[in-house]
């Protein structure tokens, strides 16, 4: 009778340990790849909201600069001398430049607490939207008192100041004016910020 040699063949239930193994590997590596997923939609979208609630304050504020210019044409600053040549906080409005951050920011602005303490009712609200515009009026003289080229900066009303638009409050094109400028901060839902400035002469 012949002798058959026996051969070695793994066993079944190393095979299935083998087996189990490597699947248990392949799950792992599906979560991550699942959760890296999750992670990075959530973050696409939390940047996409931001960005939609940035427009919409930057919107709002470009549609408060008309309404606070008007301080100077038919409101409570309107070509009063007796006003201008001196700072009334009441109406967010100081006669000299004011101390700025390194990014031009009034420093006046930085300080949402005491700034809304200082100047309590001239905030602008848009309750649809939660947004709250806050601003401040400088003139660029660098002391209160009557306007001089020495002590101010002289603008022709009319020339670009900025923007890519011609601003005229009240006097005709080639006459000097001095510049005033207007910081504003708009805060809306989710902590959105945005600050913008404009200048105009009158």
């Amino acid at each position: 009778m012949t002798n058959l040699k026996k051969l070695n063949l793994p066993s079944a239930a190393k095979q299935s340990g083998v087996v189990l193994f490597i699947t248990l590997v392949a799950l792992v590596i599906m979560l991550i790849a699942s959760v890296a997923l999750i992670r990075s939609t959530d973050t696409n979208l939390l940047i996409s909201g931001s960005l939609a609630f940035k427009r919409d304050i930057v919107n709002q504020a470009e549609r408060s600069m008309p309404s606070i210019r008007t301080k100077f044409t038919t409101g409570s600053l309107s070509l009063s001398a007796a006003k201008q040549v001196d700072s009334v906080v009441n109406d967010n409005y100081y006669a000299t430049i004011q101390p700025s951050s390194a990014l031009g920011i009034p420093n006046v602005l930085l300080n949402i607490t005491t700034f809304d303490t200082t100047m309590p009712n001239n905030n602008i609200t848009y309750a649809g939207g939660g947004i709250t515009i806050r601003y401040v009026i400088d003139r660029m003289c660098l002391a209160t008192g009557e306007i001089s080229p020495s002590n101010c900066t002289i603008s022709k009303a009319g020339t670009d100041l900025g923007g890519g638009k011609k601003q005229i409050l009240g006097k005709l094109p080639g006459e000097d004016g001095v510049v005033y400028r207007i910081s504003l901060r708009a805060t809306g839902p989710k902590n959105t910020e945005a600050f913008m400035q404009s200048t105009f002469t009158i």
